[in-house]
């Protein structure tokens, strides 16, 4: 007779084993019947407390990572002789699911089931793509293409042979390359640089990888669908997107890739690093933008305007209003009554881009910029966070001289 109290107890000394996994195992050093275990999401009780289920192909247990391109498509035969179709980020811990009865309906009411081929892709788009398809076919076309597999990996088959299926789609190129480039010491250091980012969607590829990355993807047919695919689900993913729109030279097509991505960007980082080299095809049309963008309630949409005008606007297509506009933001923690900006949060990075274009502005449109770094008390234009810090900048910077530092270390 099954013992519920010991499925039960099973766990939670599971979940209490997980927490005591030191940081850094990675999901293969876990036998397949305890990963099994953390993601059968349909048990009940205490045991299913213990599991953990993230779409997205995470495993969301201290110290234990999947990693973001490994997603599948696999099939089991049944009792009866039919084929069922699934997709999976663990196909060994998804397939223990079907066999103890909490995968699917049709498994359980066609047990006994086992595997009988698996496809590997890059991204859940196209795991997912090749199972709608492939549950299309008949069960002698299921036959076929199975008996194929036992020769050839099953994903190359389905590349060859699954009608509407076809070659690599440009996403799933963009995260095979990605996963090839990916580096875990740098993927740690992006994490804490980035922190505002969930760590588990960074996956730690270098700058320099990431642009010859776009180069190749903006060259392909379907690199549009692509960029049509947002939002993305992996920072790297926003990186080649961003650098795709930097390579585009019609001003009417790069406005459109601008518009649709810059409301998506979520991180400091990617702001920055957008291009906006397509942006000076039309300045006025461009600061039109602008004005819409730094009018936005979405932080890094705000940031982004702001890094435009620091960028293409302090020059010949200065104005005074510009810097008015900038210091208008004044961005605050939501939830703060006393106005501070605390430290790696959207305000954060919104108010140090302030104070950046304020200290950048300093050193070419002095006469229209001091006045905001002089002025200090309840009727100043800039906060008091944001003046200090664009004053610290401008000291670091070295475009500004040493007699004018002199001068702005007593606005301090």
């Amino acid at each position: 007779m099954f013992c519920w109290s010991c499925w039960i107890a099973a766990g939670f000394w599971t979940a209490w084993k997980l927490c005591e996994f030191p940081d850094g195992l990675e999901a293969p050093q876990v036998s397949d019947s305890l990963k099994a275990l953390l993601v059968l999401g349909q048990l009940k009780g205490a045991a299913g407390a213990a599991c953990f289920w993230v779409d997205q192909g995470w495993w969301c247990v201290k110290g234990v990572r999947l990693s973001a391109f490994d997603h599948y498509m696999y099939v089991l035969q049944c009792g009866d002789g039919s084929y069922y179709t699934g997709y999976a980020v663990d196909v060994p811990a998804r397939l223990c699911a079907h066999q103890t009865g909490h995968g699917a309906r049709y498994t359980k009411s066609h047990a006994p089931v086992r595997l009988v081929a698996q496809a590997r892709f890059y991204s859940k788009r196209r795991a997912m793509s090749a199972e709608a398809l492939f549950k299309q076919l008949t069960h002698d076309e299921k036959e076929r293409l199975l008996a194929r597999a036992d020769a050839e990996p099953l994903e190359e088959v389905l590349c060859q042979e699954l009608p509407g299926f076809g070659a690599d789609t440009a996403g799933e190129f963009a995260c095979r390359r990605l996963a090839a480039a990916a580096d875990e010491g740098f993927r740690a250091f992006q994490a804490k640089l980035i922190p505002t980012l969930d760590a588990r969607s960074i996956v730690g590829v270098r700058t320099p990888e990431l642009r010859r990355i776009a180069r190749e993807l903006a060259l392909r047919d379907d690199a549009d669908a692509f960029l049509r695919a947002v939002p993305h689900r992996l920072f790297e993913e926003n990186q080649l997107h961003a650098f795709i729109i930097g390579q585009e030279r019609d001003y009417g097509a790069a406005i459109k890739l601008y518009r649709r991505f810059v409301p998506l960007i979520d991180n400091w980082a990617t702001c920055d690093q957008t291009p906006v080299s397509p942006l000076k095809g039309d300045m006025e049309a461009t600061l039109d933008a602008v004005r819409a963008w730094i009018a936005s309630d979405h932080a890094y949409t705000v940031r982004f305007a702001i890094g435009v005008l620091m960028k293409l606007y302090l020059g010949e297509h200065f104005a005074t209003d510009q810097p008015a506009a900038v210091a208008a933001v004044c961005w605050q923690d939501r939830g703060s009554d006393d106005g501070a900006v605390r430290p790696r949060t959207d305000a954060y990075y919104v108010n140090m881009m302030r104070a950046w274009y304020f200290s950048q502005a300093l050193a070419v449109q002095e006469q229209a910029v001091l006045p905001y770094l002089e002025q200090r008390g309840s009727q100043a234009p800039l906060d008091e966070w944001t003046r200090h810090r664009a004053i610290q900048k401008a000291l670091e910077s070295h475009r500004v001289t040493p007699d004018y530092k002199d001068y702005l270390r007593t606005l301090r």
